[in-house]
C-alpha cells in the first residue's frame, strides 16, 4: 500500500515538472538612430565682390571727364585688397579690408603712378573709413547711409548684361550716388544724380567695359 502511494506520489511530481515551459516572445531589434548632422547654408564671400587678382578693370565715364578711370586690383591677403584708381587727373590708392560681414575701406591717399603696396603688417592697423559693402545682403538692409535697393537687379553695361546684381543708393545734399556690384566682378558702374534748377538732373555715370 505504502508503495502505491509513493508511486503516485511520484506520478504527480514528474507531471508537474513536465509543464510547458513558455518563452517570452523577444522584441525585435530597434535600428539605429542616425546622427543628423546640421545643414550648413551656402554664404556669399565678399571677397568675391572684388576684380580677380592682378587685373585692370576699364570705366568708362559721361558727365564728367574725370569719371572715366582705370582701375588696377591686387590681393594683399585673404582679408585686404589694394587698388589704384587711375582717372587722369590723380591717382588714388585703396585699401580694403574683408571681414565675415563687410568690406570696408580703410586707406585712401593720392599716390604716384607706381606706389609701393603696404604688407599685411601695416594694413592691418589702419582704421576704417567707410563701410563699402555690409552683410545682410538684401533688399531693404541699411548701413551708413546706403539702402540696398535690390540683390537681383539687371544691368546692361554696353558689353555684358549682368544678373543678380546688388544696387545700393545713398542720398546726402541734393546728390544721390547709386553703386551696382556683381558678383565675381566688383563695381560695375556707379551714378551720381545731382538736383538742379534745370528740369533736368546732372547725372555722372562710371560704367565697366572690360577687364584684363
Amino acid at each position: 500500500m505504502r508503495l502505491h502511494v509513493l508511486v503516485l506520489s511520484l506520478a504527480f511530481l514528474l507531471t508537474g515538472c513536465s509543464k510547458e515551459i513558455k518563452e517570452e516572445p523577444t522584441q525585435p531589434p530597434t535600428p539605429p538612430v542616425e546622427d543628423k548632422q546640421p545643414v550648413e547654408q551656402e554664404q556669399t564671400s565678399l571677397l568675391s565682390f572684388f576684380p580677380p587678382d592682378g587685373s585692370i578693370a576699364y570705366f568708362q565715364g559721361e558727365g564728367n571727364e574725370f569719371a572715366s578711370f582705370t582701375l588696377q586690383t591686387t590681393y594683399l591677403d585673404k582679408q585686404h585688397i589694394a587698388q589704384i584708381e587711375d582717372n587722369g587727373g590723380v591717382t588714388l590708392l585703396k585699401i580694403y579690408r574683408i571681414s565675415d560681414t563687410s568690406i570696408d575701406l580703410v586707406y585712401r591717399e593720392p599716390v604716384d603712378s607706381k606706389p609701393n603696396l603696404p604688407g599685411t603688417t601695416e594694413a592691418v592697423s589702419y582704421p576704417v573709413l567707410e563701410t563699402i559693402l555690409q552683410e545682410p545682403l538684401q533688399a531693404g538692409a541699411n548701413f551708413q547711409g546706403w539702402t540696398i535697393q535690390s540683390t537681383t537687379a539687371t544691368v546692361d553695361t554696353g558689353t555684358t548684361v549682368y544678373q543678380d546684381v546688388i544696387q545700393l543708393t545713398r542720398t546726402e545734399d541734393t546728390v544721390t550716388t547709386t553703386k551696382y556690384f556683381a558678383k565675381g566682378i566688383g563695381l560695375i558702374r556707379s551714378e551720381d544724380t545731382m538736383e538742379t534748377e534745370q528740369d533736368e538732373p546732372f547725372v555722372v555715370t562710371s560704367t565697366l567695359q572690360k577687364i584684363e
